[in-house]
């Protein structure tokens, strides 16, 4: 049974302790010694986001196996979480194609996705496959199935808490071209973490859907037409 040990006050003040944490280091305290390249500063994100998770899930003792974070049927809940995945993917890849063909908007360029396009041999993709590829989806199901979801499916239910963190999902990806497509995955996320049990699911599903996106624009196959 997923059920949260702390409250939608944790879940708050967890979301803006990673905004105060971040601009700290990288605005105040890395310019003191070096200038932070884009991969520093992704992933000095990704582990205030690890860090902040693990504190307040123990701090609540909450129990990590009752969390979905277990190895049982590790095997059976990848098989799952690709499946979920592929099904994600289609659904992602066809809403930015219906923004671009029929709302007429074209995405802003991620630092990684240039990145990717600029790259001209397999070697050059190891820094974003390992940010896109492993670090978010570990720390976002994280932060924003595990730590966000599971408090507001109590408050409000399954789906009104899978698109409540959804949408804070989304929202906090800064980007307005992304809104409705990762609000539509991050429910599909939700989702596979509730009816598996397993984080695991949603994890390899994000990993599944960013891998596939990094390699399709590494060969050149469009994401949009």
């Amino acid at each position: 049974m997923l059920k949260a040990t702390w409250d939608l006050r944790s879940v708050l003040s967890i979301h803006i302790l990673r905004l105060v944490a971040g601009i700290l280091v990288v605005r105040l305290i890395y310019p003191l010694f070096f200038t932070a390249s884009s991969f520093i500063i992704e992933l000095t994100d990704r582990l205030i986001v690890l860090a902040l998770v693990v504190w307040k899930v123990r701090d609540t003792q909450g129990s990590w196996r009752e969390l979905g974070l277990s190895p049982r049927n590790w095997g059976a809940n990848v098989m799952k979480g690709l499946a979920g995945g592929v099904a994600l993917l289609l659904v992602s890849l066809y809403s930015e194609r219906l923004y671009t063909t029929l709302l007429l908007v074209e995405p802003t360029q991620h630092p990684l996705v240039a990145q990717v396009q600029a790259a001209i041999s397999w070697e050059q993709l190891i820094i974003p496959l390992f940010l896109a590829g492993i670090a978010a989806p570990v720390t976002e199901e994280m932060l924003y199935r595990l730590f966000t979801f599971l408090p507001l499916k109590d408050r409000w239910g399954l789906w009104g808490g899978a698109l409540a963190s959804a949408s804070i999902f989304a929202l906090f990806h800064f980007n307005a071209y992304w809104l409705v497509e990762m609000i539509i995955v991050g429910i599909g996320f939700a989702l596979l973490y509730y009816w598996t049990g397993s984080l695991l699911t949603a994890i390899t599903a994000h990993s599944f859907i960013n891998t596939s996106k990094i390699i399709m624009m590494y060969l050149g196959v469009p994401l949009v037409q």
